[in-house]
């Protein structure tokens, strides 16, 4: 069965189309945690949980505490569910100096965090040892918080994963696994192959960046007909960066 063919409504139908959903039994085994990390930080869930939930869709997770279910303020409550916070576990995938920034969340309700974390055995850890590694890679800020969601804590972590990998990372911003990509790759950093390549994987970072801004072509599977050594050898004998890629998408 098909996601379109769910009695759910068609912003919920488009947002699960997003993700890669798109038949009922991809649904099979998901529960608000792991649907919520498949979606951007503070993109609204609650109606599409609400409908899933209808449904019997959407399992609660296993040994999790809710926010419903222990002694807390309505303001804290409703800080922690505008920022997609439906459980206490899940404190522990934000930095903290990200979840002191959620919206109302004040000193009074920020104390309050504290105590039930405390009480709840939950660690709020911060970006700091990660900020202190990685400022002599003068690699983006903005991967920060990526790279503490994703438990990468030192240039190591990166050997060996695929550019694809890098990009999921990244949130499926192209331009931020670029320049990453790039930084990493002159620090001696060795990516795998993966069944795709990205264009930057191919070319100098000044082509790449051009060839995405000006055709917005990220991935090798994009110019059909074309493979990684013909790329490289019809942008490097060709007088015209411009007339080469005309070419080479002509029949796009």
């Amino acid at each position: 069965m098909q996601i379109q063919e769910l009695n759910i409504s068609a912003t919920s139908k488009s947002a699960l189309n997003s993700i890669g959903l798109t038949t009922v039994s991809q649904l099979a085994g998901q529960n608000y945690i792991t649907l919520v990390n498949k979606f951007p930080k503070n993109y609204n869930l609650e109606p599409l949980i609400d409908e899933l939930n209808t449904l019997g869709y959407l399992l609660p997770p296993n040994n999790e505490i809710s926010i419903y279910d222990i002694p807390i303020s309505k303001r804290l409550q409703n800080a922690l569910i505008r920022n997609g916070v439906m459980y206490l576990s899940q404190l522990s995938s934000y930095p903290k100096e990200e979840i002191l920034q959620f919206r109302n969340l004040g000193e009074k309700t920020a104390i309050e965090l504290d105590q039930i974390c405390q009480t709840y055995n939950i660690e709020m850890r911060t970006m700091i040892s990660i900020k202190e590694y990685f400022d002599k890679y003068h690699l983006p800020t903005k991967i920060y918080p990526l790279l503490f969601k994703n438990n990468i804590s030192c240039l190591d972590d990166f050997d060996h994963m695929t550019a694809n990998t890098l990009y999921q990372i990244c949130q499926d911003d192209y331009c931020l696994a670029m320049q990453t990509y790039y930084i990493l790759l002159g620090k001696g950093i060795v990516f795998d192959s993966w069944q795709d390549k990205y264009i930057f994987e191919i070319l100098p970072e000044k082509n790449a960046i051009l060839i995405w801004k000006k055709y917005k072509i990220s991935m090798l599977s994009q110019i059909p007909d074309c493979n990684e050594d013909a790329l490289k050898e019809r942008l490097s004998s060709s007088n015209s960066f411009t007339t080469a890629m005309k070419e080479l998408i002509s029949i796009r």
